[in-house]
């Protein structure tokens, strides 16, 4: 379904006028920080208001999109690499990991199975595809994301097949690669050193036992697995900074987006790390911010050197 038979759809379904699906639209985008097309974003909003677009829609995000410190991940992909089983001993602490890599055509990602979870990739080959179900994400030592599997993450087959994009290899970045706002293109990810210039706060909730989006109906906080919880609220924090020779959007969430306000971040000099990504709504560059970090002079005289 196209997009502006979506729109056409939602509004004289939900008795709405295009403008106010617009603005719906709009609002979703920036919610969920450009992770989704204006397309993924129409069904999104169809759902909220009832009607029933999303039943056969494909929930799972492209690689491309995944960053550090998301919850209940879900993407599909081939499998590209798969490790030994390795094991740990850290005092009191052992166990065992493995990890796969998986590839769709915009990308790879290593996803890693700690313990109990091992047995997920048993029977797992090379060129199997699969969907990777409840995950979240970190960045590694370098910056890179990865999908780690907890407890109710999971994974199934899927009889499709992907097509790889060009690299077979996965992506790395230089994390002590400084750029200009100016210089930055998408995919980057980057440290650059700038001022918060201005912000703009919104909170969403979410569920405290798998962390999905809840829907508010009659004042409560409904799930659609755990049905009426306390909800869990989250900041997202949006802005711009300013490196002295350009501006560039930026999007905190959570715990950076906590710090952003606690400590009144805006127009203190500092060093901000993250992924740029294009906002398919609106067709510009923004910052998805992974790390905030103090200025060290010392540092700074040696990069000038």
């Amino acid at each position: 379904m196209e997009l502006e038979e979506i729109k056409e759809k939602i509004a004289k379904e939900a008795n709405l006028t295009r403008e106010e699906v617009d603005k719906k639209i709009e609002d979703k985008i920036l919610e969920l920080s450009g992770l989704v097309s204006a397309e993924g974003a129409a069904y999104i909003v169809a759902k909220e208001e009832g009607l029933n677009l999303l039943e056969k829609r494909d929930r799972g995000l492209k690689i491309k999109n995944v960053i550090p410190k998301m919850r209940s991940v879900e993407v599909v992909g081939k499998v590209i690499d798969i490790s030994d089983v390795r094991e740990f001993d850290k005092g009191d602490k052992k166990g065992k990991l493995k990890s796969i890599t998986i590839g769709d055509e915009t990308g790879q990602i290593r996803v890693v199975f700690w313990n109990d979870k091992v047995i997920l990739t048993e029977n797992l080959k090379e060129g199997d595809v699969i969907r990777i179900k409840r995950g979240y994400t970190k960045a590694n030592s370098f910056g890179i994301p990865e999908i780690h599997m907890g407890t109710g993450s999971s994974i199934e087959a899927e009889n499709k097949d992907i097509k790889l994009g060009e690299t077979k290899e996965v992506k790395t970045f230089s994390i002590g690669e400084r750029k200009k706002l100016k210089e930055i293109k998408e995919g980057d990810f980057i440290e650059t050193r700038a001022a918060i210039v201005s912000i703009l706060e919104n909170e969403f909730y979410t569920c405290p036992n798998c962390n999905s989006k809840l829907e508010e109906i009659n004042g409560n906080y409904v799930c659609k697995d755990h049905g009426k919880v306390e909800p869990n609220k989250n900041l997202i924090i949006k802005g711009y900074l300013d490196d002295g020779f350009a501006t560039l959007k930026f999007v905190a969430f959570r715990e950076l987006a906590e710090k952003i306000k606690s400590e009144n971040l805006i127009g203190k000099d500092k060093i901000f790390i993250g992924r740029i990504k294009k906002n398919e709504y609106f067709g510009d560059m923004e910052l998805i911010l992974n790390k905030i970090d103090n200025v060290d002079i010392d540092k700074e005289i040696q990069m000038l050197k």
